[in-house]
């Protein structure tokens, strides 16, 4: 249950997301230098990184759940359920890596969205190891940009992964683009947005269609930011109104309730994460110029109480 945005400014674009949950857990930035290890691959192989990556993890492990690299590269995963979306055994001659992984492996690895595309082929997840073991690969779907402000969302459809144009700039979670960019269609006179009645007709629901079409109308419509600092402004104030309070969803096979964790927000110009908790309004900032001993592993935690300053 999440959803993420790109808004565009003159030389650079930003790209926003909520991190809706619905269990329990603790989540920090952390920074991974290059020629760093984070992972082996499905054939036991390690996998290093070629390139500086900032980015939030679960429980201050590698695999990265949004971040972008020293180059702009920005990528973020969403939940994308489905019915056998990845192959069950590796494939010779690939990069054999589970779906948890493979957004680190994007960041780290990749300058830009053309490189990536170009290596797609390439890659091959899978959710066993050589030992016919199960491992971790949750049913994800991707959204990647970078300083040429391209966008695509990539997706597993049968048995590989295929990518989407994506000048919509929204991704939230299942069914697939497609079929979000076809109810879009049907709503909205893309060509027309004035005309459309957003007071009265818009969705209003937190289901992921409702968050897509919501998410591109605010998203098309909002002001165009002057610079980054606008940009990255706007970014927060329309993922504000796509947040989930906590308790709003409840969850019975989990017995929690899906809520947003955080929201935070990616600029390509001036390669910064950005970053604020569910609790606490202050927006965190860290760029890889603040990184000090810049060839070590780093973790950074937010400060989750509510914090206020007086006004002077």
């Amino acid at each position: 249950m999440c959803t993420a945005i790109k808004i565009n400014y003159e030389d650079g674009c930003v790209v926003g997301r909520t991190m809706d949950y619905e269990v329990p857990l603790d989540y920090n930035v952390i920074y991974l230098p290059k020629n760093y290890n984070f992972c082996n691959d499905l054939v036991d192989n390690p996998l290093y990184s070629t390139y500086k990556t900032l980015g939030i993890c679960f429980e201050n492990r590698d695999p990265l759940k949004d971040g972008i690299n020293e180059h702009g590269l920005i990528g973020v995963t969403n939940a994308f359920s489905g019915f056998n979306l990845y192959a069950n055994q590796q494939k010779t001659g690939k990069i054999n890596i589970s779906s948890l992984n493979y957004l680190t492996y994007a960041l780290t690895n990749y300058k830009s969205v053309e490189e990536l595309i170009e290596d797609l082929p390439n890659i091959h997840i899978a959710t066993k190891n050589y030992r016919g073991e199960n491992i971790i690969s949750p049913d994800f779907h991707f959204m990647f940009t970078d300083s040429t402000k391209r966008c695509i969302v990539i997706e597993p459809k049968r048995g590989k992964l295929i990518y989407y144009e994506n000048p919509y700039d929204v991704m939230t979670n299942s069914p697939s683009f497609e079929s979000h960019v076809r109810r879009l269609n049907q709503l909205l006179d893309l060509d027309n947005l004035e005309d459309f009645n957003s007071t009265k007709n818009l969705p209003g629901g937190y289901d992921p269609i409702s968050r897509f079409i919501k998410a591109f109308y605010l998203t098309k419509m909002n002001i165009k930011p002057n610079n980054s600092k606008e940009a990255l402004s706007y970014s927060y104030n329309i993922m504000s109104a796509m947040t989930m309070p906590n308790g709003f969803v409840r969850n019975k096979k989990y017995n929690h309730t899906t809520y947003t964790r955080y929201i935070c927000s990616y600029d390509s110009k001036h390669k910064i994460l950005t970053v604020k908790s569910n609790t606490n309004p202050t927006v965190y900032q860290l760029g890889f110029e603040d990184i000090e001993h810049e060839d070590k592993r780093q973790a950074f935690f937010l400060d989750t109480d509510f914090i206020v300053e007086k006004l002077k």
